[in-house]
């Protein structure tokens, strides 16, 4: 699920936003449609309080207006959001910004593929259909290296430099050209580096999935210093939490995008029909199920969601049910079955 924010500033391109948003809804993602001297009046500002909850902005309108807006904001490729930008015709997509990490790229072919569009793709990876180990770890919810490393490893595949990938855990699918796979220790991290034993960085497999239940308007300050006691109290390493789980009211909820955008990972909603039928004991409450149709949201969704990334995996509750001024946290963790290369498919949307 995504977050995405789209901002147009004339009315043929807020045309193309409703559309967008449309589109974007219909497929189970957040939208934040935004027309200029409509929904906003200062794109410094819109931009100001949506950087840190959304995890795309889509500018309908020239590249340049999302250059000039979106640089005093910009950290890194590895925590940013993903920007886009669009002709207020629909003739094109562009990925400015965070095409792997944080999913510009395959957004971009997304929506392209929805409206008749042509995706510009200017990633050399992207191009030359090679191995790109930023969308790889990203799709296997690993942790993503330091910027410096990407770019050693992306270079050395273009360059046609041999490339190892070593982990106990299977990697199923296609191996790209260029890689091989050696099964070795005992770590569900994997390290990549050559066959000469040199190292490049190591992928850090994240276990845990932090399900969450709050009142409505609470803030991501405040859900981040919940998490933090919860973490420091049941010694998890909050740097790897691989996503944050909750229940489809909660869809919107600002808070909660905020905590994931925080944590730079993933957030994931289910429907309580969906969290009914996780069979793991859990803590019940009468007042909760009479709220939302089922009896525990945070330590369902955490188990969900785990359970879904294990694949047939082990995954359990290493943090129950905690409460505080009306927020609910658990923290699930997973072992998955085996990672994976991209399909063909999969790579047409990547």
């Amino acid at each position: 699920m995504k977050r995405v924010v789209i901002l147009s500033y004339t009315e043929r391109g807020g045309q193309l936003n409703s559309r967008l948003a449309r589109l974007l809804r219909e497929g189970g993602d957040v939208a934040v449609s935004c027309r200029f001297g409509q929904d906003f009046s200062s794109t410094a500002q819109l931009l100001e309080e949506e950087w840190r909850c959304a995890g795309a902005f889509l500018f309908v309108g020239a590249v340049g207006i999302a250059v000039r807006h979106i640089a005093p904001l910009l950290e890194d490729k590895l925590h940013d959001p993903a920007v886009l930008a669009a002709d207020e015709d629909g003739r094109f997509l562009i990925p400015v910004l965070s095409g792997h990490v944080g999913g510009g790229v395959a957004l971009a072919r997304e929506l392209a593929d929805k409206i008749g569009a042509q995706a510009v793709i200017t990633t050399a990876t992207d191009v030359r259909g090679r191995f790109a180990v930023d969308s790889f770890a990203a799709a296997n919810h690993l942790c993503v290296p330091d910027p410096a490393a990407v770019r050693e490893i992306s270079a050395a595949v273009l360059r046609n430099t041999a490339i190892e990938l070593r982990t106990d855990i299977p990697i199923a699918g296609e191996v790209p050209a260029g890689l091989t796979v050696r099964r070795e220790g005992a770590s569900a991290d994997i390290a990549v580096g050559y066959p000469d034993g040199r190292a490049a960085c190591v992928l850090a497999h994240r276990p845990y999935i932090v399900g969450v239940g709050c009142k409505k308007g609470k803030s991501g300050a405040e859900l981040s210093a919940f998490l933090a006691e919860v973490c420091r109290q049941n010694g998890i390493d909050a740097r790897r939490v691989a996503a944050v789980a909750s229940i489809d009211k909660k869809r919107e909820e600002k808070g909660i995008w905020e905590l994931a955008r925080g944590l730079g990972v993933p957030y994931e909603v289910f429907a309580a029909g969906e969290l009914a039928q996780i069979e793991e004991e859990v803590s019940p409450s009468a007042f909760v199920e009479s709220a939302v149709g089922v009896d525990n949201v945070c330590e369902r969704s955490a188990l969900c969601l785990a359970k879904r990334w294990a694949a047939g995996g082990v995954y359990k509750l290493v943090a129950k049910k905690q409460v505080r001024d009306g927020m609910t946290l658990a923290v699930a963790a997973f072992r998955p079955t085996a990672y994976r290369f991209l399909t063909s498919e999969e790579k047409k949307l990547c």
